[in-house]
């Protein structure tokens, strides 16, 4: 049997977003400290893991995920899966969305809120919101009401979000405790960062447009503090 090869390392708040079996995760850190990557690595092994599990990987537009998350799912996460034809992706039709489909019976349903009536129709065991700032608490909530599908021992929705106001209804959800808060950094990244702290050539070329952003995007994309502009 041909033995599939995948290395990943998971660091600080995404390794423990990788771990954790909290039913509500929100993964928050500047831009580029892998935030997105752990997350689908997240829903990768818990589709493998559980035969006949369905997952959900979703944005506020199916047109704005097929330019991000899934280039990372396809290019990173999922290749060797793929190659290895441990699943498939199905274009959707009329009664089903568009989707990957695992030789062990999962499937993850990729769509949008902007168009929510063939995703929501579905129950889920996960789910993944990419850019969760974008969702209303009505589309958070309209999810979890679908993690119901009983192929895994728990049920949960992660998601990742740049960090924005202190009173973002996010925000406040996690400061209630309904949702877990995890922050990622660049150093969480190891494409970026090696483990001694020394930036990668990338990590130099990356951080260094970071550094050179200004007042709150500076704060929020470089730092990962939740501010709000000044009027």
């Amino acid at each position: 049997m041909k033995t599939l090869t995948h290395a990943y390392e998971p660091r600080g708040g995404c390794r423990t977003a990788f771990t954790s079996r909290a039913p509500e995760i929100l993964l928050s850190g500047p831009a580029g400290t892998g935030k997105s990557r752990a997350l689908l690595e997240r829903v990768l092994v818990m589709a493998l893991k559980y035969p006949n599990s369905r997952g959900l990987i979703v944005r506020k537009t199916l047109a704005s995920l097929g330019s991000t998350a899934l280039v990372t799912w396809r290019e990173h996460v999922a290749k060797e899966a793929i190659s290895a034809g441990l699943m498939a992706y199905y274009g959707g039709s009329a009664e089903e969305p568009p989707q990957y489909r695992f030789t062990n019976g999962s499937k993850i349903m990729v769509g949008g809120m902007d168009k929510p009536t063939r995703i929501m129709s579905s129950e889920y065991d996960f789910a993944y919101v990419q850019e969760a700032i974008e969702l209303t608490e009505a589309d958070w909530e309209a999810i979890t009401t679908r993690l119901r599908n009983g192929k895994m021992p728990y049920q949960m929705i992660l998601a990742d979000t740049n960090p924005d106001t202190p009173i973002h209804w996010l925000k406040v959800r996690c400061n209630q405790g309904k949702t877990m808060l995890l922050e990622s950094r660049h150093e969480d990244n190891p494409t970026l960062l090696r483990s001694d702290g020394t930036r990668t050539p990338r990590g130099e070329e990356y951080i260094s447009k970071l550094d050179n952003l200004s007042g709150v995007r500076k704060q929020s994309l470089r730092h990962g503090l939740c501010v709000a502009a000044e009027r």
